[in-house]
């Protein structure tokens, strides 16, 4: 598994050239918050002039990469616990702070029939995955909507990983590209995820209530060896502009430090 983990590095930065103190530095971003800091870091680029690179994947394959040494400067997690652990091991400055709050969503493909009044629980409390159609979610192990999503799952006794019907992703990406493409008919996703790539068109979208999962802090935090523009940026994260961002991509901000 080290080794695997260790040739996904090294593959991702033979893509994107080799690593001197002159290039961007590299922020590692969560699956689910990957569209969203897109814009934030065109916003601060266009601000300062300050270029950055952005490396995506689920919060838990990515602490494992800055366990094996990636040199990452800034990790924005999906899940808080992974920034706890890695400050913990002596890989961060601090604990970081929350920057966004997430929110989770059922996707209902149109291609199979909705029973009124086509909420959640109806969906969930009629669902037989002997027979009914597949669900796909991101691996809970490595993503924290995934977690919520089982938690989900199994309010309704659904939760049956060898059944075939629970499709489990790599990342949110993933599990909202199987959305796209038509290869699961149902998918839990962050809101984030949900309002793009033309998923409003192909289903219908419904908030999972918030108290049916854990709360999903989202936590960044910067690396020992961050340097002056990552930890800008990580300042830049908590502004009013990159605030009004994370909101529009359908998280909730953090309350305002006093």
């Amino acid at each position: 598994m080290r080794i695997r983990l260790l040739l996904l590095i090294l593959l991702f930065y033979s893509q994107s050239g080799p690593i001197s103190a002159e290039d961007e530095p590299v922020i590692a971003v969560s699956s689910n918050f990957y569209p969203a800091m897109e814009e934030i870091s065109r916003h601060y680029t266009v601000l300062t002039g300050e270029k950055i690179r952005l490396a995506s994947g689920a919060s838990g394959t990515l602490t494992h990469q800055i366990e094996l040494g990636a040199p990452f400067e800034l990790f924005l997690s999906a899940d808080e616990s992974y920034v706890k652990g890695l400050h913990a091991r002596g890989f961060t400055r601090d604990e970081g702070k929350i920057y966004a709050n997430g929110q989770l969503v059922l996707f209902i493909s149109h291609a199979i029939d909705i029973p009124p009044p086509g909420t959640v629980d109806t969906i969930l409390r009629n669902m037989d995955l002997t027979h009914s159609s597949r669900i796909a979610l991101a691996n809970p192990a490595l993503a924290p909507y995934g977690r919520a999503a089982r938690e989900v799952l199994e309010r309704y006794d659904l939760w049956q990983e060898d059944n075939g019907k629970l499709i489990l992703a790599e990342n949110v990406g993933q599990t909202a590209q199987f959305a796209r493409t038509g290869a699961v008919e149902l998918a839990f996703l962050p809101l984030s995820l949900a309002r793009t790539g033309g998923l409003r068109e192909q289903g219908l979208i419904l908030t999972v209530p918030h108290d049916w999962y854990k709360p999903i802090h989202q936590r960044m935090v910067l690396l020992n060896h961050a340097s002056q523009t990552a930890n800008n940026l990580y300042h830049y994260i908590s502004g009013e502009t990159a605030r009004q961002i994370i909101e529009q991509y359908g998280y909730m901000a953090p309350e305002r430090e006093r």
